[in-house]
């Protein structure tokens, strides 16, 4: 029987691998997971245990955490290099099994090197690795049974229907990856089941984005707030996570039939909401954050896809309206700055040390890189999301004096002919962006923007 072998190291990490062993367990049942501490009844032969439960096993998940690579026995000696290392001797057994390896990484450690390894263990840093962080287990964990499901197959074992089941939906009881029947959703050739599912998804967002959860009212000293902002910042991420993924693929097809399901979904959540007697402006301002992660998830993918014009289409033919029926582009509705002030982000415990006008777009990448994994693979990602906060910010200066400038202008400020280079095509006369109407469709307000683009690049930056 199929299954995933937890490999990990007593006293770094068991935090991950206890999480991943219940979320597994869960999702495809415990006999499918092998896990020493649980999987290995008393009495048993722990040498002979591991080495079967692993031959049976088709994916062998390896848990990196800090102390991974420098831990050392009494005597000072590296466990990797101890042919009776645990963690080593099963990741060599799974290769040479034939098992798939996959490192996972927790909390932002930096990826392995092959030169901080011992040479039987090399392989292990060209392994296309995973990532959990404790505060983003929700969305980490998912995607790791998603692509798990996606990749052995086998592991979901579909149970007896009492009658044939429709082409387009799994057997009774048979479980199946989300990410999975929405990607054989989109090669449908109506859709409508796509349509379906991303409502559904969305509907299940806006529930949990109430006032009760995120109240708009209270206050708080200043040095409270940073901690309180941050923590609601994040509670966002994780209530957003499986619509921004689906979002994400979905856009990426490139499949133009659902260009006005993602801009409705945008406008669908700047609604306003009912006026609260006090609220805060740091709140309110704050409640936009969702909205702003779903414009910069269409964005971004609509870059990697070579959707210019619904790039165009969705940051400035796309409204919030406020409650006295005012529309706003979202353009401007979502510039970086009206969503969390600069000098607050700057602040947040776990943004700190980037520029205050790097910070949210710092945070963005990072949240977007978990999203788009395996949906667009690492560098291309990178590109995808420079090239649209330079797109972005370009249009802004064209719309208004000011321009929300992320991390990419550090770059810009280094070298900025290399961004635009790499745009040029984006932003000529004949290009998909200005036909759809972006900067009048005239060359020479590009042009424009782009000298104040790089004048604010050197008053912010240099």
């Amino acid at each position: 029987m199929p299954g995933v072998f937890v490999n990990y190291r007593t006293g770094d990490g068991e935090w991950a691998a206890a999480l991943v062993k219940r979320e597994l367990s869960a999702r495809f049942g415990a006999d499918q997971v092998f896990y020493a501490s649980q999987s290995i009844r008393l009495g048993e032969d722990f040498s002979r245990e591991i080495l079967s439960g692993l031959r049976r096993c088709e994916v062998l998940l390896a848990l990196i955490g800090p102390r991974w690579v420098n831990a050392v026995d009494r005597e000072g000696v590296h466990r990797l290099d101890k042919p009776d290392d645990w963690v080593r001797r099963e990741i060599l057994e799974a290769f040479d099994c034939g098992l798939r390896v996959i490192p996972v990484l927790m909390d932002g450690i930096d990826p392995l090197r092959e030169a901080d390894l011992p040479d039987a263990l090399k392989r292990v840093a060209r392994c296309q690795y995973l990532r959990i962080h404790h505060r983003s287990d929700d969305l980490d964990l998912p995607r790791l049974v998603d692509e798990l499901v996606e990749l052995v197959p086998e592991l979901v074992t579909p149970r007896p229907a009492p009658s044939a089941p429709r082409p387009d939906r799994p057997a009774e009881g048979e479980l199946r990856s989300p990410i999975t029947e929405f990607r054989q959703a989109l090669s449908e050739p109506l859709g409508l089941s796509v349509h379906e599912r991303v409502q559904a998804t969305a509907a299940a967002a806006l529930e949990l984005l109430t006032e009760s959860r995120y109240p708009t009212s209270g206050h708080l000293d200043d040095s409270e707030l940073p901690a309180a902002l941050e923590k609601r910042l994040t509670a966002y991420e994780h209530d957003m996570a499986p619509l921004l993924r689906l979002v994400a693929i979905g856009v990426r097809s490139g499949d133009r039939r659902h260009d006005e399901l993602w801009t409705a979904l945008v406008e669908r959540f700047l609604r306003p909401g009912p006026q609260r007697r006090g609220a805060q402006d740091v709140w309110v301002n704050a409640s936009s954050y969702p909205a702003l992660l779903l414009t910069c998830v269409i964005g971004v993918a609509a870059v990697a896809a070579g959707r210019e014009e619904l790039l165009h289409r969705l940051l400035c033919r796309t409204s919030a309206t406020s409650a006295d029926g005012r529309s706003t582009p979202v353009l401007r509705e979502l510039a970086l700055r009206n969503v969390v002030d600069p000098r607050l982000a700057a602040a947040l415990p776990a943004w700190g040390g980037a520029p205050p006008h790097q910070a949210l777009s710092v945070q963005l990448r990072q949240v977007l890189s978990r999203v788009f994994f395996n949906v667009v693979d690492g560098a291309s990602f990178d590109w995808a999301f420079a090239d649209y906060e330079f797109l972005r910010s370009l249009l802004e200066l064209h719309d208004a004096p000011f321009s929300s400038l992320g991390e990419f202008a550090v770059r810009l400020d280094h070298d900025d002919s290399v961004i635009y280079q790499r745009n040029a095509a984006r932003l000529d006369a004949e290009s998909a962006l200005l036909r759809a109407g972006a900067f009048g469709g005239d060359p020479g307000n590009v042009a424009g923007a782009w000298r104040e683009l790089r004048q604010a690049t050197r008053a912010r930056y240099s």
